[in-house]
């Protein structure tokens, strides 16, 4: 262990001891060495570090020291450590430490490719695997998807996480059943709430009420972050086919995010990537109440409008799919060539106006006649 460098305080090699040394070679050993023994030691007392790690981690997720000094290590260590030790994880307060360290990967991985490459050649994917798998519970799974979304977002580290195949699969799961899952394990049953879900949740203030609309919040966060990793396996059409499948595509135009995640592209947002290539248009046209649904919120003035007028755009300057949508897309996206309806967004409609002139007047045309459109349902230009 560390040796003491503050006689006051009862713990010996104290993160927080460590931290405050003024010395930058001695500060830098010591943090290295509290990371190589951390994983190793059973002491009362381990979540504090690595709460203060989280806070640091969410106060400066650009601050290189930690990250050059084996965090990310230590960190997948401590997961697996939870995963294969169930006398270590139910003692204390440790429950809390694969949250934590699961949280902290992905903190420092979010905004720097840099950070994210060391942290696979860390091993932080397969101990983040088996948190997504539901090893434990919900709100590790919850950390596991942000922390893997971060990771498969950057070009550099894509493969690393494509690799595991389980991956994509377990993110649509969780995207089709989160909410399910959140309210069947946690919100149903208000007697049999875990007691450090609900300290995570709330932080120690509020009541039922407060951990029940955290816990709502925390869901949506769930199948957004779980939405967000399975859009980067749709920017690669090798896997496309795997993410077309019914079952997912008629729920995302339902998946909204919630209002704590307004940044978030919810399903619309994997719908006009997966309107991107050729096979994903193939397998919306063929989905009826995918149509319908976008054609609805392409006439709303939901924050998702112009996403979904994206998808209506790219089915319709597809040859195939136009076809199979244009009786239902047509009359949608001649509602929005109205000013009024597009307000400022001008170009945006006469951008829609040329696209169905180019179907009706270049490819309606060369249709057969048993699919031609009736011509009292378009809007002739």
């Amino acid at each position: 262990m560390t040796k003491n460098l503050h006689p006051d305080c009862p713990h010996p090699g104290c993160f927080f001891c460590v931290t405050k040394e003024s010395n930058p070679s001695k500060r830098r050993a010591s943090i290295l060495k509290f990371f190589e023994e951390l994983p190793s030691q059973d002491d009362d007392g381990q979540v504090l570090p690595i709460s203060g790690l989280w806070n640091t981690a969410m106060a400066h997720p650009n601050d290189p020291e930690f990250i050059n000094l084996g965090i990310f290590e230590c960190m997948a260590a401590l997961i697996w450590k939870g995963l294969r030790n169930t006398h270590w994880i139910s003692h204390d307060q440790n429950i809390y430490i694969p949250y934590y360290a699961a949280h902290i990967i992905g903190t420092y991985t979010m905004n720097l490719e840099e950070f994210a490459k060391i942290a696979v050649h860390s091993g932080v994917i397969p101990p983040l695997v088996e948190l997504l798998r539901g090893r434990l519970t919900w709100v590790e799974q919850r950390v596991a998807v942000r922390a893997l979304g971060h990771l498969a977002t950057y070009p550099s580290t894509f493969s690393a996480v494509a690799n595991h195949t389980e991956i994509l699969d377990l993110s649509i799961q969780l995207a089709l059943s989160s909410l399910e899952i959140v309210y069947t394990h946690f919100c149903q049953f208000v007697d049999k709430r875990p007691t450090y879900h609900c300290d995570l949740l709330t932080r120690g203030i509020g009541g039922e009420e407060m951990e029940s609309r955290k816990a709502e919040e925390w869901a949506s966060q769930l199948q957004c972050w779980s939405l967000q990793l399975i859009n980067c396996f749709a920017l690669n059409s090798e896997f496309l086919s795997d993410i077309c499948i019914p079952e997912l595509l008629v729920k995302l135009p339902g998946m909204w995010g919630g209002l704590v995640n307004e940044n978030s592209p919810a399903g619309i947002g994997l719908l006009r990537t997966i309107c991107q290539r050729k096979l994903g248009r193939a397998a919306v046209a063929s989905c009826p109440d995918i149509i319908d649904a976008l054609s609805s919120i392409a006439r709303s003035s939901d924050d998702w409008q112009y996403m979904a007028i994206e998808c209506l755009l790219s089915l319709l300057q597809d040859p195939i799919s136009c076809y199979k949508v244009v009786d239902k897309v047509a009359p949608a996206l001649i509602d929005l060539t109205d000013i009024s309806t597009l307000g400022h967004h001008k170009r945006l409609g006469d951008f829609i106006c040329s696209v169905l002139k180019n179907v009706f007047n270049h490819k309606i045309q060369k249709a057969t006649p048993s699919v031609v459109p009736q011509k009292n349902k378009l809007w002739i230009f």
